[in-house]
């Protein structure tokens, strides 16, 4: 497999798997207009990665290559198609409740307190008890996991502060990361160096779940920082300049 095979199917499949599992794993709007920029240009590089896959990978590559990334592209696409049936099937979500006061832990934005994506409100904590049980339905671990105490949905990654530090640290790794890919292939592909062809490619294998993590905590921030701004603006509002963040 030549160098340019490899870079073509670190983009495509990198490019099409985030764009079919931000479809499955996060609850983006229908709207056009209500989706974050981030999600969307993730989608248009995804649809695009799939069609010059479907249709021009042959141009630029040997038929056995091509005719592999087309398969592992379909075999994406077709995963996430069956997640999403078998997430769809579960039914109806129910009508939201309005939130009662004694559920929400401040009424005015505070990037230290615990935001409910799904509330869109400072909601008091809460746990439930999980239960792993073998084939035979008998329990063998127990463990507590933390929830919203009002919808009861996860609340992993749900204080601001922390999700924006995340977000941060993971951009400064996918970046790092990628100049490290790009690095290796060149290596490979311009001077022959047979080692800059495996750094290039473990860097690049291990850039799709750094990357995987950096769309999940980028919605996260872009859903605070859309409720932030539909926020009365006010000193009674903000109570110090670190609460704008």
């Amino acid at each position: 497999m030549q160098t340019h095979d490899i870079i073509i199917f670190t983009v495509v499949l990198t490019t099409v798997s985030l764009a079919t599992a931000q479809s499955v794993l996060l609850k983006l709007s229908d709207k056009a207009e209500e989706v974050p920029l981030v999600n969307k240009i993730i989608g248009i590089l995804g649809l695009c990665s799939a069609g010059f896959a479907l249709f021009f990978s042959r141009i630029f590559m040997g038929e056995v290559e091509s005719t592999i990334l087309m398969l592992l592209v379909l075999v994406i696409v077709f995963v996430n198609w069956i997640t999403g049936k078998i997430k769809n099937a579960r039914g109806p979500q129910p009508e939201k409740l309005p939130i009662p006061d004694t559920a929400i832990s401040s009424l005015e934005p505070n990037p230290k307190l615990a935001w409910c994506g799904n509330c869109k409100a400072h909601t008091l904590p809460g746990e439930v008890t999980v239960r792993n049980t073998n084939e035979y339905g008998r329990t063998y671990m127990t463990y507590q996991r933390k929830v919203c105490g009002h919808c009861k949905g996860n609340m992993l990654w749900n204080i601001p502060s922390n999700i924006r530090q995340s977000t941060n640290w993971t951009l400064g790794c996918s970046g790092v990361i990628g100049l490290v890919t790009i690095a290796g292939l060149i290596a490979y592909g311009f001077y022959k160096i047979e080692n800059g062809l495996l750094i290039g490619v473990l860097a690049g294998i291990l850039l799709i779940p750094v990357l995987a993590f950096l769309v999940w905590v980028l919605y996260l921030r872009l859903q605070w920082c859309r409720w932030l701004r539909r926020q009365p603006r006010g000193p009674s509002v903000y109570p110090s300049n670190e609460a704008k963040h």
